[in-house]
């Protein structure tokens, strides 16, 4: 029997970006493109950004299963629908808020005085900015 090494990439892991972040596509279609995030997938390492990797979905005329005021079953418009669509979290790059440069995501913790007060927050990786981005 083989054993076959599971690829590091298909593995679920902590995302280091948030729903609401502020990120810049960084290779795909969407090159170049800057906006926040809509949808955080930590379980398949995916984010779905505002205006990146737009897709045309096609649908037909279909009715809702919920009646309108008449009784009637009321009918949902198809065509052509354009959405995000998911891209990996490693095609997306964090801008930070405070130098408002694409930044790898670093981490440190606060100290408190209480006990159990130890906090972990993220921080920008720039030598020149090092702010906290929470």
């Amino acid at each position: 029997m083989t054993y076959i090494k599971p690829s590091l990439k298909n593995l679920p892991g902590k995302l280091k970006i948030k729903k609401g972040d502020k990120v810049k596509v960084i290779s795909g279609k969407s090159l170049d493109h800057v906006g926040v995030i809509l949808t955080a997938i930590p379980k398949e390492n995916k984010v779905i950004v505002e205006g990146a990797n737009i897709i045309v979905k096609h649908t037909k005329d279909r009715q809702s299963r919920k009646p309108n005021t008449t009784g009637a079953n009321s009918i949902i418009k198809g065509g052509r629908i354009e959405q995000e669509a998911p891209l990996h979290a490693s095609k997306v790059m964090l801008i930070c808020p405070a130098c408002n440069r694409p930044t790898r995501v670093g981490y440190a913790y606060k100290e408190g005085t209480e006990k159990l007060s130890r906090r972990k927050y993220r921080v920008c990786k720039h030598s020149d900015c090092g702010k906290a981005i929470d």
